[in-house]
């Protein structure tokens, strides 16, 4: 039901939520410039900081407090930060 989850050395951490029905997670990134790929839909809002996202196709977005971006299904993307950030992010 809960996992953290760390990547990147642990410049990237989330804690993961899913019963199956809702999953989201509650993560904190490190500056610096990051890979991932999605699997789902990720509908992701900034609650702290500034990130810059880009996935495969689409254009680079900068989502500071309050805002958001999302990442299509099955999408290598990356992530930019330059001061440490923290989101929510929604599996769909």
């Amino acid at each position: 039901m809960y996992q953290l989850r760390k990547y990147h050395g642990d410049r990237v951490q989330s804690l993961t939520y899913d019963d199956g029905k809702l999953a989201f997670s509650i993560g904190i990134i490190a500056p610096g410039e990051y890979e991932f790929g999605s699997i789902k839909k990720e509908i992701f809002t900034v609650t702290h900081g500034e990130i810059s996202a880009w996935y495969e196709g689409g254009a680079w977005t900068i989502a500071s407090q309050g805002k958001g971006f999302e990442v299509p299904g099955h999408k290598n993307f990356k992530l930019k930060v330059e001061q440490v950030s923290a989101y929510i992010c929604y599996y769909e």
